[in-house]
């Protein structure tokens, strides 16, 4: 399988795992052994959320190609909300390593005071 990942700014979780012509996302499993080569069903027709409708599932020189949706935050790394290339993941069989979208979150360095002793006035200052 050629499983092209679009970024999708949607708060789904997402497992695949690959056995052939099988593909099982979040529990849902999706037989695509019918699409002879040379074929193409539309996106919409699968009936997986994680499906691009717009995008076709097609078996080329034996291969299935397809869209599903990578779930991406506001904050996730650049490189996979607005990749400059397309992420294609090539995999026969096994569990589909999808990229780590997770937001980066910056350590964050608190400035330090002074305690501030206390005046006469109760720090008021005569201007």
């Amino acid at each position: 399988m050629r499983i092209k990942l679009w970024a999708d700014l949607v708060d789904w979780p997402l497992e695949a795992f690959v056995d052939g012509d099988v593909i099982t996302i979040n529990g849902d499993i999706i037989d695509l052994s019918g699409i002879p080569d040379g074929f193409r069903l539309p996106g919409s027709a699968v009936g997986n959320k994680f499906f691009v409708e717009a995008e076709y599932v097609e078996r080329i020189n034996g291969v299935l190609n397809f869209t599903i949706r990578l779930p991406v935050h506001w904050d996730s790394p650049e490189e996979y909300r607005n990749p400059s290339d397309p992420i294609i993941i090539d995999l026969h069989s096994g569990p589909v390593k999808f990229p780590d979208t997770t937001p980066i979150v910056a350590d964050v360095v608190l400035p330090t005071f002074e305690p501030q002793g206390e005046s006469e006035n109760g720090g008021l200052e005569q201007a």
